[in-house]
């Protein structure tokens, strides 16, 4: 590697000054999904799927050919990240054939995508049942496919994966091993290459009367829980369905209890499934049977079984055995809190016959929908979701005013930290929120207390918001984000439909037919993605111009030493030292009469420009170098010199709408010499350009961009003079001059 002398420094940041106002404050990269090299634009739905939780993968379906590796005109499973649409749905054996794959899940990376189709796209598939397979690192696998069969007429029914897809649940009523011999549905696991039957017990598992049924499992896949009405265990003597779980080899009857779990078939005692913490230590099921003693009425209630012991959850100071359901809502990944709705007063703050949400945690009930404004009115109160591993935000619809800002009598989403006690209305918007139209929660992501809260509604929140049709907002702390905006003219009248979003809620997803970005020209429905960075998608130095590059004089690293330099350098060096350029060089050492101010070498680069308006964003650059001379014999040098640096340019893609980052790209400005009318000072040579002069449109108006340049360099125009022609050698680089 050459040393370049005295360097001044390796590198530079320019950050160029050309900020268009954003259409958004918080998600400001719009980009259609849904299309690729060979198509997009057809009159052909395309339907989102799924995303993963980072947001680099989005999955979606169309029956339009995409990549020129579909060629059937059936729907396919597709991926797209980054500029790239990968065609999921293909394998070694097939993919073309006139047979639907539909999106089934994916590890929370998004790296294993699991499909279904009838079509055989691995050799080990002879049947013309519908499998289940996995798409994993450019390889199709077969999920349902046991020792013992795979190939039968039977249907194989994808029910899910763990986060890391190592463990995929699935059902059939296929025999897949030995030990299943009925013809009724089983619940199966599939796990590196391994075929498990779980429906299994020591008192039954093969009774061909019963189906059996995947409910859900542990974040790791060791818990499963099932449903049957098939008695798998001898704790097990009614005829009625009762939740299972197995672990291990060890299957276990959840609804169960001191004072019930097997009661009078009369009765139609049923148990259900409501959902189990990470861990799968602690699990929720409803029921209508008394499972304890302190259940004395005939409604649902939800229950909590953990470490062997079965708990009633919806019970309060006040109530919980009126003849009246109550419906499980969700619990917190921790276990340590969960939510429900009825109709019945649980605590004596709550005076209405509404159906209200309440919290159940450390053996204490409190009530959710409620504010500083009301909670006792005559609406009901509907549960959307909550976040955090201890659950503490719940996010709910009511049309009831729960704080004072709130003054219509429609729908609104509201948000209630049960912790900290407070309540808060998500569903409003610089221009509105107090319209007579309802608002409807969507999604949420992030963690508090910088929450990402989705909703919509067809109030008119924006002024860009032009249209009476349904639209997606965002809800920060901050404030509220127009999502579905257009960005291609118009406002239409077309209702966009949330879909999804990353985890931490800074990339959301949703299907429309109209028409947000100019590449998108077909009426049908599409996928679009809005992503959040920081304003332009990256972090943006406004005040990072100029760059001054100093030039001096380039020489040649000393390979062989032939004395030692004095102090305090007292290292090898080597005499006499040698420039790079064999053909160029400056005048004799301080033998030129210019003023010190002027005796100066610089490459400079400059942004202008003013953000919005016409496109006059630009680079300026500035070379100077003077007193330049032919080595041989000291005359002043015609020919051409060459700035040339490297940029790794990121900015905002003025094509699709998207940060990028490029490669890294060689960037060189010709340096015309002129000889001067002096005997004492040799040519001057110099340029003055700009960026978009060298390459058209290298800095489009608003798209913002930062320049890193590596260290400057000046390279000479070889034997014929001209900077175009190979071979040319460094002259001068950047670096200072010490005197």
């Amino acid at each position: 590697m050459r040393v370049k002398t005295l360097c001044a420094g390796l590198a530079a940041l320019l950050s160029l000054l050309v900020l268009a106002a954003s259409a958004s404050a918080s998600h400001d990269v719009t980009e259609r999904l849904s299309y690729g090299p060979t198509g997009g634009n057809g009159a052909i739905a395309a339907n989102y799927r799924g995303i993963s939780s980072d947001g680099t993968r989005v999955f979606f379906q169309t029956t339009e050919k995409l990549v020129s590796a579909d060629t059937d005109s059936a729907i396919d499973l597709y991926e797209r990240s980054g500029a790239t649409t990968t065609l999921i749905s293909t394998g070694p054996n097939g993919g073309n054939g006139a047979f639907a794959a539909t999106y089934s899940g994916a590890s929370q990376d998004g790296a294993k995508v699991f499909f279904r189709t009838s079509e055989k796209l691995v050799t080990t598939d002879t049947d013309n049942a519908i499998d289940v397979y996995m798409r994993s690192a450019g390889t199709t696998t077969l999920i349902s496919l046991g020792p013992n069969g795979g190939n039968g007429v039977q249907t194989a029914f994808y029910k899910a994966n763990t986060p890391d897809g190592t463990r995929v649940f699935f059902e059939t009523a296929e025999s897949l091993v030995s030990g299943d011999s009925d013809i009724a549905r089983d619940v199966y696991q599939w796990s590196s290459g391994t075929v498990t039957r779980l429906s299994t017990g020591p008192s039954g598992g093969n009774d061909s009367n019963f189906d059996t049924f995947y409910e859900g499992s542990s974040t790791d896949g060791t818990h499963v829980f099932m449903s049957t009405d098939e008695q798998l265990t001898s704790t097990d003597t009614d005829p009625t369905t009762d939740v299972y779980e197995r672990f291990g080899s060890t299957t276990t009857q959840l609804s169960i209890g001191p004072a019930g779990g097997n009661g009078n078939v009369d009765f139609d005692y049923d148990a259900f499934f409501d959902g189990a913490s990470a861990d799968g230590t602690k699990v929720w099921l409803d029921t209508d049977e008394g499972l304890t003693t302190d259940d004395t009425d005939t409604g649902y209630d939800v229950y909590e079984r953990s470490g062997g012991t079965i708990t009633r959850v919806s019970t309060g100071p006040t109530g919980g055995n009126a003849n009246l359901d109550v419906f499980f809502d969700a619990g917190s990944a921790d276990g340590t809190r969960v939510y429900f709705d009825t109709i019945e007063p649980l605590v004596a703050g709550d005076t209405d016959p509404a159906s209200d949400i309440y919290v159940r945690s450390g053996g204490t009930t409190s009530l959710v929908s409620i504010g500083p404004n009301g909670g006792n009115g005559g609406d009901f109160s509907s549960f959307a979701a909550i976040t955090g591993t201890d659950g503490s935000n719940v996010f709910f619809g009511t049309p009831e005013g729960l704080v004072a800002s709130d003054t219509d009598g429609f729908e609104d989403v509201y948000q209630r930290d049960v912790v900290a006690g407070t309540t808060t209305l998500i569903s409003t918007g610089p221009n509105g929120g107090n319209g007579p139209t309802p608002a409807f929660f969507a999604g949420v992501g992030g963690t508090a207390p910088d929450l990402r809260v989705f909703f919509t509604t067809d109030e008119q929140l924006f002024s860009a918001d032009t249209d009476a049709s349904i639209d997606i907002f965002e809800r920060q702390p901050t404030g509220s984000t127009f999502l579905s905006e257009g960005r291609n003219g118009a406002d239409q009248d077309i209702n966009p439909v949330y879909r999804g979003a990353s985890t931490d809620g800074t990339k959301v997803v949703w299907e429309t037919g109209e028409a947000l970005l100019a590449d998108d020209t077909d009426s049908a429905q599409d996928v679009y993605a809005a992503t959040q960075g920081t304003p332009g998608g990256f972090p943006r130095p406004k005040g990072a111009t100029p760059i001054y590059m100093p030039l001096a004089p380039s020489f040649q690293p000393c390979a062989s030493p032939n004395r030692a330099h004095g102090g305090g350098l007292s290292f090898q060096s080597c005499n006499p030292p040698a420039q790079t350029s064999p053909l160029v060089t400056i005048g004799t050492p301080d033998a030129n009469t210019l003023p010190a101010q002027a005796n100066k070498h610089f490459i400079q680069f400059r942004t202008t420009g003013v953000a919005g308006g016409v496109d006059d964003s630009d680079v300026v650059i500035t070379a100077s170098l003077n007193d330049i001379r032919n080595t041989s014999d000291l005359t002043d040098y015609a020919g051409e010199l060459q700035a040339s640096v490297t940029l790794n340019i990121t900015d905002k893609d003025p094509v699709n709408s998207l940060p990028s980052t490029l490669a890294p790209l060689p960037f060189k400005v010709t340096i015309p010499c002129t000889p001067t009318a002096s005997t004492t000072i040799g040519s001057t040579c110099a340029v003055s350009t700009s960026a978009d002069a060298q390459i058209p449109g290298m800095v489009p108006e608003g798209r913002r961009a930062n320049w890193e340049i590596g260290a400057g360099e000046v390279l000479d125009g070889g034997a014929d003079g001209l900077a175009s022609t190979a071979p040319n050698n460094v002259f001068e680089t950047q670096a200072l001059f010490v005197p």
